[in-house]
């Protein structure tokens, strides 16, 4: 009983200080369209449906469409998870701790995207494992859950390995969701990121698959440093020689090589926002190297820094190119550099805000059953006018207008 009072504790008192990060974090980001990959299409699926990863949906809708709020809650769950995981496998709490504020584990919690609550499903999995018998079973089932809101977090269900009987579990939900991986198993190459994940191989397995290693390899060594990707290394060193389980020591290692891989798959489109899941499943075993409280504070301190320096950067990004978005006018940590234009294209577009507002106004004016025309713009995201408008108004009909030649059908 005592225990039990000190984990429910403990685990409160990290998702707290974790939800505070978060927030502060969503602060800096600022106001506006929603910002995040999909954010503005998931919140319109609430009341349109047809979203590929329909969990995801169902959750928003209890959520009232709120798609940031949504992995702010959850994203601070799954650091107390990680810290409930670490203790039940005899790794310590630390693991959950550096996970308040490192910035790979901080970004996903401040998104629009289904990231953050894809990753709590796969930690809960991970921690309902460590009870045996049949909840044993069932963790493995609820992890595999994941990849019905993003599969993006599916990399990090290795955690399992420590109980190996759970993957009983997963593997019999993965062979029922097995529709939500095919890009994986059955890659159409033509079908961009929702068509294949083998985007470093031409969107089809490798032929040389000691080569297409190593280069996942390298895209992790040379990350930008913003992302503190070295933690891969640190982590496998560490199990690899501490006093440990050796199933603790397989899966350590497990979650390095699942690093490698996710490198190796998507090559140069690699976005660090892919690491998040396997980057907090190594922190527990980074936590080996802290061996006392005070350390493990001194780390979580110093780990806020590189957060700061993402989220101010990115800050200033979107205030510059999103002008109708509200951004705290705050000083920019300039150090470590982040290269926030990508970032910022894979979050948002230029003028979201303004687009969004434009919606709001035309689902007023526009003529029953009338059909609306604009440019068509990178990646879909004329979808930050169409989403919201579809939404208010479904009766219209939305339509992005191509330049370039007239190609003869």
């Amino acid at each position: 009983m005592v225990k039990l009072h000190a984990d429910a504790l403990g685990f409160l008192r990290v998702m707290a200080v974790a939800l505070c990060v978060r927030i502060v974090g969503a602060w800096l980001l600022g106001e506006g369209a929603a910002f995040g990959p999909d954010g503005t299409g998931a919140e319109a699926a609430v009341v349109l449906g047809g979203h590929p990863y329909p969990l995801h949906i169902e959750w928003l809708r209890l959520m009232a469409a709120d798609a940031r709020a949504l992995s702010m809650l959850t994203s601070s769950v799954s650091c107390a998870l990680l810290w409930l995981w670490g203790r039940r496998v005899g790794l310590g709490g630390a693991g959950g701790w550096l996970a308040v504020s490192l910035p790979l584990s901080v970004f996903p919690g401040v998104l629009a995207a289904g990231d953050a609550p894809a990753l709590m499903l796969v930690l809960l999995g991970a921690v309902m494992s460590t009870f045996g018998g049949a909840v044993t079973v069932v963790g493995g089932l609820v992890a595999v859950l994941s990849v019905a809101v993003k599969p993006i977090a599916l990399p990090a269900a290795v955690l399992l390995l420590v109980h190996p009987l759970s993957l009983s579990g997963s593997a019999g939900a993965l062979l029922v969701m097995r529709g939500f991986v095919r890009p994986l198993w059955a890659p159409m190459p033509s079908g961009g990121l929702l068509g294949t994940w083998w985007v470093a191989s031409d969107g089809a397995p490798p032929d040389m698959w000691l080569s297409w290693f190593t280069s996942g390899l390298m895209r992790i060594v040379n990350a930008p440093a913003w992302g503190l990707t070295w933690v891969f290394g640190l982590g496998a060193v560490a199990v690899l020689f501490s006093r440990v389980n050796p199933r603790l020591r397989v899966t350590g290692l497990a979650v390095a090589i699942m690093a490698v891989l996710i490198g190796a798959l998507f090559g140069s489109r690699l976005e660090l926002r892919y690491l998040s899941a396997v980057f907090m499943a190594m922190l527990p075993f980074v936590g080996l190297v802290l061996k006392h409280p005070r350390l493990t504070t001194i780390a979580v301190l110093l780990g806020l820094w590189p957060t700061l320096a993402l989220m101010t950067q990115l800050g200033a990004e979107r205030a510059s190119r999103d002008a109708s978005a509200w951004v705290p006018a705050v000083p920019v940590v300039s150090v470590p550099a982040v290269d926030v234009g990508p970032v910022f294209n894979s979050c948002s577009t230029d003028d979201a805000t303004r687009l969004r507002n434009l919606a709001v106004q035309l689902a007023e004016v526009a003529p029953k059953g009338s059909t609306i025309i604009t440019e068509a713009l990178p990646d879909g995201r004329e979808g930050e006018l169409f989403w919201p408008l579809r939404a208010l108004r479904p009766d219209l009909k939305v339509q992005p207008r191509y330049e370039g030649p007239e190609v003869d059908p």
